[in-house]
């Protein structure tokens, strides 16, 4: 119990307590009035083998996600809050690293269709921690004209968080004005129907091993002694012992089998429903058995991955920055090198194309080729065969000379 008072008073910086909760809270009406509670669901679907594959594929994929904390000015790019880059680059909180943190999640984001990250910031409200909330249950609540979240743990515990220190993800973002729709409603019957197969080819191959029939004697028995004798060959024979499925039987006694064959669903209705399982959770057999070629990375990024990157850089954005800090340019994402799944060919090819305009620096080009970086690595080769456009129109009207042209006019 006391693990667990600590963790909380850890994240949230207090213990799950009653007199912790603000008072007078109510329940948040929404527009439509719908009921604004949301159970952690997933627990049949997550323990089913194939939709586990499927959501580990997701959150692996986006775990490779690199953070970048940013500010634009005037239309450039320069790099942001050190410290929070830090934060997010390397250890969002104190029990995982920052590819953890992605994958926690997006674990509970495709498991759930919500998933929460609670925001722990120091005096100042500098952030100093990221927690993913692996919550039971999830409910909105409202007081003195503030939004709460009141989370419900497995443990039976309580905990209610200001909304706006959260980041709260969400998929199938539509009936419910505040949560995703989970996802039993709509898996339940393929998750069903492959657990109805796994239990039919279990009990087929147990079947098999098994002996099935009637046992005829050939002389008179009583009751008892018909029952004795079965029982006897129930005991040495239809056991898992009988690995060979063979019984050894004297004149007296006669066994007939008994044919019964199991009905288990063929490969095609199998792929079936393993398809709107993969269709359902936006992945491929290719990308699940990681033999995709670089067009189908291309897709599965562009489609999956890259909207991912989206709604995490634009909520964390949105949840850690002021407004005046968003107004002056400050910005999260996430990105990710593309290039690392393309072929060598591929690779040669668009740095031959990319570094003569400065558009890849030394180190950028050695990454897409997994090289490790250099000492002076970042900066940017251009190739003496291009100028500037300006520079050139002056040229022709006979306004700079050549030696400006091959060295930048000179102020």
């Amino acid at each position: 119990m006391n693990i667990f008072r600590s963790m909380y008073s850890k994240i949230f910086g207090r213990n799950p307590t009653p007199a912790a909760e603000p008072v007078n809270l109510v329940r948040f009406v929404s527009l439509n009035q719908d009921v604004n509670l949301a159970q952690a669901g997933g627990a049949e679907s997550y323990q089913n083998l194939f939709t586990r594959v499927c959501i580990d594929c997701l959150a692996e994929n986006a775990a490779k996600l690199k953070p970048k904390v940013q500010r634009i000015i005037d239309g450039g790019i320069k790099d942001g809050d050190s410290r929070l880059q830090a934060l997010l680059e390397i250890s969002p909180n104190e029990y995982m690293n920052s590819f953890e943190f992605v994958y926690k999640v997006v674990t509970l984001w495709a498991k759930d269709n919500n998933a929460f990250i609670y925001i722990a910031k120091d005096l100042r409200g500098n952030p100093i921690g990221l927690y993913p909330i692996a919550y039971a249950q999830a409910e909105f609540l409202e007081s003195n004209k503030m939004l709460f979240v009141r989370f419900t743990f497995g443990n039976g515990f309580r905990m209610t968080v200001p909304y706006e220190e959260l980041c709260h993800l969400r998929r199938f973002f539509g009936p419910s004005d505040l949560f995703g729709e989970d996802n039993e409603r709509t898996l339940k019957p393929q998750i069903g129907l492959l657990n109805i197969v796994n239990k039919g080819f279990a009990a087929a191959v147990n079947n098999n091993n098994r002996l099935k029939g009637i046992i005829k004697s050939n002389v008179n028995l009583h009751n008892d002694d018909l029952k004795k004798q079965q029982e006897a060959f129930v005991k040495d024979y239809m056991n898992l012992s009988n690995n060979g499925g063979i019984a050894a039987l004297d004149t007296r006694t006669e066994y007939i089998e008994l044919k019964n064959q199991p009905t288990v669903a063929d490969d095609k209705q199998m792929e079936v429903v393993r398809k709107d399982i993969m269709a359902y959770f936006h992945v491929s057999e290719d990308i699940l058995m990681a033999r995709y070629n670089e067009e189908q990375w291309g897709a599965f990024y562009e489609s999956v991955i890259e909207p991912i990157a989206i709604r995490l850089g634009l909520e964390l954005t949105r949840k850690i920055f002021t407004q005046r800090e968003i107004a002056v340019g400050n910005r999260i994402h996430f990105e990710a090198n593309r290039l690392q799944y393309a072929s060598t060919s591929s690779k040669i090819t668009l740095t031959k194309e990319l570094m003569p305009f400065g558009m890849l620096s030394v180190n950028e080009a050695r990454e897409i080729f997994n090289l490790a970086p250099v000492e002076g690595g970042e900066k940017r080769l251009v190739s003496l065969n291009y100028i500037d456009a300006e520079l050139a129109n002056q040229y022709q009207a006979g306004k700079i000379g050549a030696e400006q042209v091959e060295g930048g006019e000179k102020e």
